[in-house]
């Protein structure tokens, strides 16, 4: 029998263990609590990453909990990317990949309660999904009046997670949701310094910090579903979430230190060492509200605006170089209308397609660094294993290709992901009767 809290339980595991794994190198994963996810499911990300007035039958869609009182089976849903990025300067050009798959989400959904048409009104779905990545590796090589060289070393890891769980309910055509979520993770930063001269001896340099957080945290949403015609329907939907101080704890060392053959450094002098110095980091709030029309079991097509306050980021009382992001988002799936007659197995594929451009969060000289990336995937249906099964499997991709950053500023990332999800669905907790 499938286990899911056991399937959670396991990736959850995995996700920390590879975090640490991934090879992607990215100099703007310094700023903030890291790099942000686009921690949407494989679904959503496809067409845009449109969420606030998306819902599906046969999906998690954790961005918008009001979402959950459309589901209308017991739903596991998770999802893996697999990402190639190039950093490019005047100069050169630098690219990294993950190389493998990495884990990207796990959800399961289930419908708790259903109204008099046998439709659901209540649902939940709880899991686990990236917030942050910290990945970079930079050396910087210089030269100062009277030295030889200065090489310096920037090298960041970590990242945070989000466990969460939510409900949404229904009356008529409206719903509305809420998330309670426990944020956790970390972030290792250094910076070492190496001064090389012909006659004058220079010890090198180390600074180091660690630090730790987790938060309880909570966002919510609401959406509206009104018809327009026979089979065809428009929705609208909002999700937000509060700024909140998060706690957090920060080892901090800074030493000058000598390279050995063995242990790779040996401590000189100790100019400063912090342990479990406890701080608060202040977390910004924001919104995304969205519109989409559909035809139902043909096509959809929506739109959404997305904004983050994260000038208000504070990370032990100090601001970073920070700006509230601001994103338009299009997007939508396609399905044949030979699906329901055809045996044709690419009838029955859902196509989807998307765009987003707007401003990240971080500021480089001034500049606000411009994003954009286009996406296309599809929904592939498994076979049901037989007649009588409430199964349903599909296997849903995503193709992401995008740019972040121009020639204003020093270096400017170019990436393709690719993401695969799986999203699986029973009729679960049936009472059984007996003639």
């Amino acid at each position: 029998m499938f286990k899911p809290l056991r399937v959670l339980a396991v990736l959850s595991a995995i996700s920390l263990f590879y975090q640490a794994k991934a090879q992607i190198n990215s100099p703007y994963s310094r700023y903030g609590l890291g790099e942000l996810y686009n921690s949407r499911n494989v679904t959503n990300r496809a067409m845009g990453g449109i969420s606030a007035a998306y819902a599906d039958y046969q999906a998690v869609n954790f961005m918008n909990p009001a979402s959950y009182s459309q589901l209308q089976t017991v739903t596991f849903d998770v999802g893996a990317e697999m990402e190639s990025r190039s950093l490019i300067n005047p100069t050169k050009t630098l690219k990294s990949q993950s190389g493998y798959l990495l884990f990207n989400y796990v959800a399961i959904g289930m419908p708790l309660a259903k109204d008099k048409k046998g439709m659901t009104k209540w649902g939940m779905a709880f899991g686990l999904r990236p917030y942050t990545r910290v990945a970079y590796n930079i050396s910087d090589a210089s030269r100062l009046p009277g030295i030889d060289s200065v090489l310096t070393s920037y090298k960041g890891q970590g990242g945070s997670y989000r466990a969460f769980i939510g409900t949404g309910y229904r009356v008529g055509g409206f719903s509305a949701g809420i998330n309670v979520g426990f944020l956790f993770g970390q972030q290792d930063l250094s910076t070492e310094r190496v001064i090389t001269n012909d006659s004058v001896f220079y010890f090198n340099a180390m600074q180091k910090s660690n630090t730790s957080y987790s938060k309880f945290s909570a966002d919510a949403g609401f959406q509206y579903k009104l018809k327009l015609g026979k089979d065809f329907y428009a929705r609208v939907g909002a999700n937000g979430f509060l700024g909140n101080s998060v706690n957090a704890s920060q080892s901090l060392l800074r030493q000058t230190f000598v390279y050995n053959a063995n242990t790779g450094t040996d401590s000189l002098d100790v100019v400063e060492n912090i342990k479990d110095n406890s701080g608060k980091i202040e977390l910004p709030a924001g919104y995304s509200v969205g519109v989409t029309f559909e035809k139902e079991g043909s096509w959809l097509f929506g739109g959404e605006y997305e904004t983050v306050d994260w000038s208000t980021f504070r990370f032990y009382g100090r601001a970073d170089q920070l700006a509230n992001t601001n994103m338009l988002r299009f997007g939508g799936h396609f399905i044949p209308p030979t699906a329901a007659t055809s045996k044709s197995y690419f009838s029955k594929v859902v196509y989807r397609a998307g765009f987003y451009t707007g401003k990240d969060m971080v500021t480089v000289a001034g500049n606000q660094l411009p994003v954009w990336g286009v996406t296309f995937g599809m929904g592939l249906p498994i076979r049901r294993y037989n007649v009588y099964s409430n199964q349903y499997t599909a296997i849903n991709t995503s193709f992401e290709y995008g740019r972040r950053g121009n020639n204003d500023v020093p270096i400017r990332e170019t990436f393709f992901r690719l993401n695969v999800g799986i999203s699986l669905g029973d009729l679960w907790f049936q009472k059984r009767k007996f003639d």
